[in-house]
């Protein structure tokens, strides 16, 4: 981990700090035990809010949920088809010794047997680069195509911008990295876009990809789902995935989404938009505060399907003669 300035200090300072909890605890449980009146209700009280702030930092990081989600496009196509999805975002590996590692996020894909992982973004927090072979070579154990784009955090917003050696590394490590570019896979037989968009807080989104609609299914990979939001109606998308938002990372309903702009899309999962459909995953890591609470760590498993439009099957259908 690098600590590059006074407030990533101070992050880690909080971080090692909350082992003073444990005895904090116990001297609560002594007071509850041994005092009456105001001071047991006070020391309740006290032991209640540490205690949740315990379980935010010490159990519900390390906790790594596997979520299925089942999808079909709105719009037709010349052959129906399906696709198996693993999705996740956020490693923020560095700062926090706390996050999922990567080798646990590797096992756990591996296990969904899906036809292609895509992780939207963020995959460092404060990394050294002399790390990242390291920390990310797991990712050759997955057998799926691996396809990624860049975070706010990977770019330098906030940080140093580690892109160039953070691209390089992964790349190396199998990962495809399609920051404004786009890839054709084809599962089953069915050619299925997959068209990455660099982070939107960059400022070079090269959105002229998504101008020309083609007759394949068009999955965008981008990490700020609020991409969807700036797009003219000529930039079509049949499914934008993202994630950015970590689920609120701490997620205390109505007060979350009122205070942060976690919910301007989504906080987590589907949202139907005028541009199109947009999924948020919620990531695995952490930025900020070394606690989750309300929103674990997860990989998000999708099964996307699309039917085939009746013009097509028309054509196709055989001649009959009578």
């Amino acid at each position: 981990m690098t600590a590059s300035g006074p407030l990533e200090i101070l992050k880690l300072a909080i971080f090692y700090g909350s082992w003073l909890y444990f005895p904090a605890a116990a001297f609560l449980v002594w007071t509850l035990h041994k005092r009456r009146g105001a001071e047991r209700i006070a020391a309740a009280v006290a032991l209640l809010f540490l205690t949740t702030l315990a379980y935010a930092r010490f159990i519900e990081p390390r906790l790594l949920l596997t979520a299925e989600h089942e999808a079909s496009l709105s719009r037709c196509f010349p052959e129906a088809g399906s696709l198996r999805l693993a999705v996740f975002s956020d490693t923020h590996e560095g700062l926090f010794g706390n996050a999922i590692p990567i080798s646990r996020i590797a096992a756990r894909v591996e296990q969904a047997n899906a036809d292609a992982v895509l992780i939207a973004g963020d995959f460092v927090y404060f990394l050294a680069p002399e790390r990242y072979d390291e920390t990310f070579g797991a990712f050759m154990t997955i057998s799926a195509p691996v396809f990624g784009v860049l975070g706010n955090h990977d770019i330098g917003l906030p940080g140093a911008d580690v892109s160039a050696p953070l691209t390089a590394a992964l790349t190396a490590l199998d990962v495809r990295m399609i920051d404004n570019k786009f890839e054709t896979i084809a599962p089953g037989g069915a050619q299925v876009e997959i068209v990455g968009l660099s982070d939107l807080w960059a400022e070079n989104q090269k959105r002229a990809l998504l101008e020309k609609r083609g007759d394949a299914p068009r999955i965008v990979l981008t990490h700020n789902p609020s991409t969807i939001l700036e797009l003219r109606p000529r930039e079509a998308v049949d499914l934008l995935i993202a994630g950015h938002t970590h689920g609120g990372q701490i997620n205390i309903p109505l007060v979350t989404c009122a205070l942060t702009s976690a919910c301007r899309v989504a906080r987590y999962g589907f949202a139907q938009t005028e541009r199109g459909l947009v999924f948020v995953t919620s990531g695995t890591g952490m930025v900020g505060l070394p606690m989750r609470f309300n929103a674990a760590p997860r990989i998000d498993i999708i099964d996307l399907d699309w039917r085939a439009c009746e013009k097509f099957a028309a054509v196709r259908r055989p001649l009959s003669f009578s």
